[in-house]
């Protein structure tokens, strides 16, 4: 049965036959029933009433008949010639009208196309008999079918090529045509019958594609550009200062003008630059040359290479989001030690990183410590409660940049009359490093209750607890991951300050008051020893605590062999002013038979890697211990000392997975092969922890390794 025609959509001369039916049935039952009338009546000449009646219903009925069968006739004639001018319509529409379109059947074969679609095909007939794929290529059935429409469906136009030309990932097609030119496919589906057919429409998105694609190489990328280690370096040489400043811009303004972009000084050594996404593309591509121009720059006769760091953001939104994105990209490019670039793209998930494959300079941090003192004595009048922790298996950097931090919250509060005021240091007691450090400091009677487990912390933090990291960045690896969750947040900035010195590994999720990150120092212990200097309270450190702020400096410096800078040997005049001396604090160091033991077999496995990686482990059947993770630290730096070995590694069993330390001599930046393993660290100093055996680690260290080394190949030259 076929559908019921709706009345709202007949057309106006429609003629319905039901009411002259009507109109006569009435009237005939009408005039039956009057002579019926009549003949109960017993009325004279009742037939020739009958007959006249009889007659005047013919009269009447037909000239009903008549008038609706001279409507319908005259409705025909409208249709006939309506249809006629739909076809006249249809040909001329077929041949003028200027939008491509063809029909194609179910099985993907072209049947009929018009005129404008003849003329760019160089076709003569409408009719065709060619697969669509001769047609535009890259078009099938299935495709059609997935984006066809029913007739009558109106789509959208310019959103819908803009999100096309943007690979927004839509379910448009775009297509080249003979012409040259792009189109965008609408499809409708015909049903017919058993079959289907599909109505194409080609509509021409050239032009909104080129403009799209023009906008997008022509986008705006804005850049924070800095000098690292120019003030620093300049102290050190006989050089003109400015000179050498005027030389560096030189550079930079040359390379911004082949970009053909804008380059402005807002203070001095520090530069903001303009330029389009399009150049900023060849900059990927080449991995930012500039930054290997500018070390090539020297100052004076000192071999020590200049560095920049940058931060770009390429990001959708207004000047001031590109500004704030820049910026905060800049920081993260110094916090990781600078000589490199970080750059924010839109939709990307965190930064990207280039360079950063030489060590800078120490920077003078000194106004950055008084700062920094300052920033947390205003923050503890307020608290009520003080935490401290570090990186889990803590070592002597951690434990002694903890203690020093301890002693500087502990020395405000006292200055401020708040004694009561609580602060603990969080820490895993079982440690042997810990038991070493406590029973340094046992004879401070103050130290019997400051340590407490991660368990403890959580249970005691309130809505006005401080929170201090030292010597870590990395959430995955705080002593107690889940507290950075408890403590509270005002404006977005969370009562939380990080003092680390290693090369930050991505964003935080938490937004610090006190960020004081500063890869160029030796040891998170430098850092909060230089902290206490600068501030009013340098008196205050007590011996025990100088010595284990001194240990936590030689542990990192292997001794004071490598990453000592002139800063770390004044923090280490300023702890012997308070009566540290390296004999006490080479004491912690002094290693037990079961940890000669260990040394011994990471000895008997060492492995060397293209001459220049030295890698070694415990076997799998090994049994972890905590102190694994120092005696993988020990070991990495005692590969350093064989002949040609510029980076090494070190494996241990740790929990379900495998410990890496490694160690650099400070030509291959071991951070960024740790950072392939999600691991993290300093430039010559980093780790990582993988799952799985050793077996696995060391084939995943071997790919991060190839991977470094097509990264970087200028610095395997010759090797």
């Amino acid at each position: 049965m076929s559908p019921k025609k709706n009345p709202a959509t007949r057309g106006s001369m429609w003629v319905d036959l039901r009411i002259p039916f009507a109109i006569t049935v009435a009237e005939g039952l009408l005039l039956l029933a009057l002579v019926a009338l009549m003949a109960h009546l017993k009325l004279p000449r009742l037939p020739l009433i009958t007959f006249a009646v009889l007659a005047f219903y013919l009269a009447t009925a037909g000239s009903v008949l008549l008038a609706f069968v001279l409507r319908y006739a005259a409705m025909k004639r409208a249709e006939e010639a309506a249809e006629q001018l739909s076809g006249d319509v249809y040909q001329m529409f077929r041949a003028e009208v200027n939008i491509p379109y063809a029909v194609v059947n179910g099985d993907g074969m072209v049947r009929v196309i018009n005129t404008a679609l003849q003329s760019i095909l160089g076709f003569r007939s409408p009719v065709c008999n060619l697969p669509l794929s001769d047609l535009c290529s890259g078009i099938t059935a299935e495709q059609l079918t997935a984006i066809a429409r029913p007739v009558g469906a109106v789509g959208d136009d310019l959103p819908s090529v803009l999100s096309a030309a943007s690979g927004s990932g839509g379910k448009d097609i775009v297509v080249h045509l003979a012409d040259g030119r792009r189109y965008r496919v609408d499809c409708y589906l015909m049903p017919r019958e058993q079959d289907h057919y599909f109505f194409i429409l080609f509509r021409d998105v050239n032009d909104y594609l080129e403009l799209a694609e023009t906008t997008e190489r022509n986008r705006v990328v804005l850049a924070y550009i800095v000098l690292d280690n120019l003030q620093e370096l300049a102290q050190f040489v006989r050089a003109n200062y400015r000179a050498t400043a005027n030389l560096i811009e030189e550079t930079l303004a040359q390379w911004v003008a082949g970009m053909q972009g804008m380059l402005r000084e807002y203070d001095r050594d520090k530069y903001i630059a303009l330029f389009s996404g399009e150049h900023l593309d060849a900059c990927i591509r080449d991995d930012f040359s500039i930054l290997e121009q500018i070390m090539n720059i020297r100052v004076g006769d000192n071999s020590f290479p200049l560095s920049i760091s940058m931060g770009i953001a390429d990001i959708d939104g207004s000047m001031g989001d590109k500004e704030k994105a820049a910026s905060a990209a800049l920081d993260m490019a110094l916090q990781r030690g600078g000589n490199q670039v970080a750059l924010q793209r839109q939709g990307a998930s965190g930064l990207s990183y280039f360079g950063g494959t030489h060590k800078t300079l120490e920077s003078n941090t000194s106004i950055s410590s008084r700062v920094s003192a300052s920033l947390l004595e205003h923050r503890l009048i307020d608290c009520d409660r003080v935490l401290i922790m570090s990186h889990a298996a803590p070592d002597f950097d951690a434990i002694g940049s903890s203690v020093g931090a301890y002693r500087l919250c502990r020395s405000i509060l006292e200055t401020k009359g708040r004694n009561k005021v609580p602060v603990h240091v969080i820490t895993d007691k079982t440690c042997d490093t810990f038991r070493l450090c406590a029973a340094h400091l046992s004879t401070l009677p103050e130290y019997e209750d400051v340590f407490i487990d991660k368990a403890t912390a959580q249970q005691s933090v309130t809505t006005h607890t401080v929170l201090i990291i030292t010597d870590v960045n990395n959430p995955y690896i705080f002593e107690a991951p889940q507290l950075v969750s408890c403590i509270p947040t005002a404006d977005n900035v969370s009562a939380i300050a990080v003092i680390d010195h290693h090369r930050i590994v991505g964003e935080l999720p938490f937004t610090p008051f006190l960020h004081y990150i500063e890869p160029t120092k030796s040891s998170a212990s430098e850092i909060v020893a230089e902290i206490l200097q600068q501030s009013a309270y340098a008196e205050s450190l007590h011996k025990e605590e100088a010595n284990l702020l001194l240990a936590g400096i030689m542990l990192d410096t292997h001794n004071f062999t490598r990453s000592a800078g002139a800063q770390t040997f004044d923090i280490t005049y300023y702890l012997y002013s308070r009566n540290a001396h390296t004999d006490v604090a080479r004491e912690f160091f002094n290693e037990r038979i079961d940890e000669l033991l260990v040394a011994g077999e990471f000895d008997a496995h060492t492995h060397i890697h293209d001459d220049v990686f030295a890698i070694t482990w415990l076997s799998d059947d090994h049994t972890p211990s905590p102190e694994d993770r120092i005696a993988a630290s020990k070991a990495a730096d005692k590969l350093l000392t064989l002949r040609g070995v510029e980076a090494s590694f070190a494996f241990a069993p740790m929990g379900a997975g495998i410990a890496i330390s490694a160690r650099s001599k400070g030509k291959i930046n071991v951070q960024i092969i740790m950072e392939k393993l999600e691991g993290g660290g300093h430039f010559d100093m980093a780790g990582a922890q993988v799952t799985g055996g050793v077996s696995e680690a060391y084939e995943l260290l071997i790919d991060a390794i190839s991977e470094y080394k097509l990264q970087y190949p200028e610095q395997f030259v010759g090797d």
